[in-house]
């Protein structure tokens, strides 16, 4: 059963959550809030940390006009978000 409550926190929580929406790691920020509190925040930072750095050098391939041909990240990057 879900109880809708409201809460204050800080604002790197929101960002944090945000960015697990932005990543598809959650549905929503009642979502990624709900994964923080059972995996805990250190694991859910640990996972944004990872696709950062996974954002940032497909942003490096990109703009040093790289093609991905094999292996398609970015299918799987899309892929990701939808989950």
């Amino acid at each position: 059963m879900l109880v809708t409550v409201s809460i204050k926190v800080k604002k790197e929580l929101v960002e944090l959550a945000d960015k697990m929406v932005e990543y598809g790691i959650a549905r929503s920020r009642s979502h990624a809030f709900n994964l923080m509190i059972e995996k805990g925040i250190n694991k859910v930072q640990e996972e944004i940390r990872f696709w950062d750095s996974v954002y940032d050098e497909l942003k490096r391939l990109r703009s040093s006009k790289t093609r991905i041909r094999h292996g398609k990240l970015s299918d799987i990057l899309e892929e990701g978000r939808t989950r």
